[in-house]
């Protein structure tokens, strides 16, 4: 059996370029106050989420909770809604947190699942004491491959972030890894149609042990392929503090119950035991015993 041998921590990849900061982040990196519409733009996020995260709220409690004028506080959810963070709710006047908005303050909102999936993710943190997730990937024009995050089961509320792997970028996390290591090239782009590939490597390493591993500032992910044959259907994973990964051992065990987990998932569905050959049929008589034959004299 390969090892599974956790990298160590890096400031960055000579493999991966570092995405350009925001001008809210690049202002904190050089010690520069950010602009002061930010703080007010997540003043106006903080009350959507005082206010609830899964419900409507008007223009006037939206202000009302933030401290700010409702003409401001109306700027403010427009360019929010231009970042896919609010929309306009069903009554008029009203606004909420979108789904992308919801994953900021609580990654373990995910799509619909499935009872299967649900059992499979469940039981796989039960094993490992983890937070395990089940991503699928998909592809759109626009939009390039992406991976969906359909169930998570967290113990712990600080694990969620690092358990959902929400990153843009799938070579930044272990399930984005070991997606791009089994699907065609032909899929493996972004919404602008540039290939997205791994190190031969790293690609290699991935496929032989059916293992990706990436280790974050203080969380460790370990992620393995859900295939069907050779289609790669869904993407598990199991992530932690580091000190979960410091002994070999169980490092090599969590990759197993992983192994065994997806493998799980990936059997068909039992089928439904077919009909007794023997069942009695309205066009086909049932024979009766004959009598028994008398013995002539």
């Amino acid at each position: 059996m390969s090892t599974i041998a956790l990298p160590p921590i890096r400031p960055s990849s000579a493999h991966w370029p570092r995405r350009a900061a925001s001008p809210v982040l690049a202002a904190v990196e050089d010690g520069r106050p950010p602009p002061q519409s930010a703080g007010r733009g997540f003043r106006v996020l903080r009350a959507l989420i005082s206010l609830g995260v899964h419900s409507e709220h008007q223009l006037a409690d939206i202000a009302r909770a933030a401290g700010l004028q409702p003409s401001h506080t109306s700027k403010l959810l427009k360019a929010a809604s231009l970042e896919h963070l609010v929309e306009h709710g069903v009554r008029r006047g009203t606004y909420r947190l979108t789904h992308d908005g919801q994953l900021l303050i609580d990654p373990g909102a995910t799509a619909a699942t499935t009872p299967k999936v649900r059992q499979i993710v469940e039981h796989l943190q039960e094993e490992t004491g983890l937070a395990a997730a089940w991503h699928e990937p998909h592809w759109r024009p626009g939009l390039g491959l992406h991976l969906n995050l359909v169930d998570l089961s967290c113990p712990h509320p600080e694990l969620h972030a690092a358990a959902a792997q929400q990153e843009d970028a799938l070579q930044a996390t272990a399930a984005g890894r070991a997606a791009l290591a089994f699907l065609p090239a032909a899929l493996a782009a972004d919404g602008e149609n540039r290939a997205l590939v791994l190190p031969p490597a790293a690609r290699d390493a991935i496929r032989s042990s059916r293992i990706a591993v990436h280790r974050g500032p203080a969380m460790s992910t370990l992620a393995t392929p859900v295939l069907r044959g050779q289609h790669l259907i869904a993407v598990l994973s199991a992530t932690g503090p580091h000190h979960h990964y410091q002994e070999p051992l169980r490092a090599q065990e969590y990759a197993v119950l992983l192994r065994r987990a997806a493998s799980r998932a990936a059997a068909p569905a039992a089928r439904p035991p077919r009909a007794s050959h023997h069942t009695s049929s309205p066009h086909r008589p049932i024979p009766q015993p004959s009598a028994p034959r008398t013995p002539h004299p």
